[in-house]
């Protein structure tokens, strides 16, 4: 199997073990001195011990390095790092130097926003704003950023602290670099208040309506108002309960651990946690947040050269058949001879998180893997286009189900699916704690 992802114009491919990476850091350290290099290594070595102590990791790092090319020796002395970094041998982290003219021309700063998850900026605050400030778009588009000071004495948060992911680096940061301190400023955390974006940065959830829920629900949180999470068929219960346990107003978020839409929606606020695309008009008032949970494997197969809205018209058609939201999409499956469909490839990357390819062999190996040693292969699996044309018994259902890790056929949530050119299925993801 392997499992690409997308950034920017880049398809990237990441080294696999028997580690399947499920979300790639993009990271870009920007340095301007011997001392600021010293504060970088520490967070290098930080995240570098992280994974150490962590038994399962399925995070990877790309973390890059930006200098100013007139600077010989502090790019002589960053070549020494990364040396130094690479003898611990992850397989999934990877450094590298990038090297810019300067800072205020501009073109650095727009590059860095457009293609970096996180930034963190060896700058005073003051310094950081006036470069990022022609640049920035909006909360849910823009990447983390950190300001550290010169003397690693703080790590301030300055933007997307939540969505972003700011909050959680410059706390992480913090206990990388001794004595530092993290500045976290929004107004949720600083008062130790609950916050929608934050828990569905944590869940992994996406947020209908984002713009106008968050602030509301924020702004209800902030006031202590009370409301409801009302979670789908008990979805991390207990790991939810768990977490707004840490909160100053926990005792006024009432968590259902069942999908049950009897109360009054003019009243009450709730966020409805769920894959469920209908609700009886609930998405449409404006105290219901709506939060999908990236629990689906769609499974396609496709002709050559099929576009991309022919895939996307027949997925569309068969969700909303189904009942099931689209943005519960983690990712994509195929078979590997589809890895160069264009088609395919736009679908995957508008929809989910990364797209995963299989071989025939594997393919076969697991549909033989469901059946008796004693019954041999039903012969329509052997007379099945699929295998006509591509040697596998079947592509969608197996496929999406081993992305899902999935193996309990009645977990398969939409069973294969045929319209002109392409196939679909979706499968549950089966490790949902």
């Amino acid at each position: 199997m392997t499992r690409t992802f997308i950034t920017g114009t880049e398809i990237l491919l990441p080294a696999y073990n028997d580690k399947a990476i499920e979300k790639i850091n993009f990271i870009a350290l920007v340095i301007i001195s011997e001392n600021s290099l010293s504060n970088a290594a520490k967070i290098c070595k930080g995240i570098i011990n992280k994974k150490l102590n962590k038994k399962s990791d399925e995070e990877y790092y790309k973390i890059n390095f930006f200098i100013e090319e007139n600077k010989d020796e502090l790019i002589k002395s960053a070549y020494a790092l990364i040396k130094e970094l690479n003898s611990f041998k992850f397989t999934d982290i990877e450094f590298e130097i990038k090297k810019y003219k300067k800072l205020s021309d501009g073109e650095t700063v727009k590059l860095l926003l457009e293609n970096f998850d996180y930034i963190i900026f060896f700058l005073a605050v003051g310094a950081v704003v006036r470069l990022i400030a022609p640049y920035l778009k909006n909360k849910y588009k823009d990447p983390g950023i950190i300001a550290v000071d010169e003397a690693g004495k703080f790590a301030v948060s300055l933007l997307s602290g939540h969505i972003g992911g700011a909050n959680r680096l410059a706390e992480e940061i913090s206990g990388y670099i001794e004595n530092s301190i993290p500045v976290i400023t929004t107004a949720t955390d600083s008062k130790n208040k609950f916050s929608i974006d934050a828990f569905a940065e944590k869940f992994d959830f996406y947020i209908e309506d984002a713009k106008k829920k968050v602030k509301d629900f924020n702004e209800a949180s902030l006031k202590g108002e009370s409301f409801e999470i009302i979670l789908e068929d008990n979805f991390k219960d207990f790991y939810i309960k768990q977490y707004v346990k840490g909160f100053i107003n926990a005792e006024r978020i009432k968590i259902n651990g069942a999908l049950t839409l009897d109360f009054n929606a003019k009243k009450r606020k709730a966020i409805v946690v769920t894959m469920k695309k209908h609700l009886n008009g609930l998405s449409k008032s404006k105290n219901i947040a709506i939060l999908r949970p990236k629990r689906l494997v769609v499974g396609i197969g496709c002709n050559r050269n099929t576009g991309f809205n022919e895939i996307e018209d027949f997925v569309s058609e068969i969700f909303e058949k189904n009942g099931i939201a689209l943005n519960s999409i983690r990712n994509i499956a195929s078979i590997d001879n589809k890895k160069n469909e264009r088609g395919l490839l736009d679908f995957g990357f508008k929809y989910g998180r990364f797209i995963d390819f299989y071989s025939k062999d594997e393919i076969n190996a697991f549909i033989e893997s469901f059946v008796s040693k004693n019954t041999p292969l039903s012969a329509e699996y052997l007379k099945s286009p699929s295998f006509k044309y591509t040697g596998a018994y079947s592509v969608c259902e197996p496929c999406a189900m081993m992305s899902a890790k999935n193996f309990t056929a009645p977990l398969i949530l939409i069973p294969k699916q045929k319209k002109g050119n392409v196939t679909a299925s979706a499968a549950v993801i089966g490790d949902i704690k």
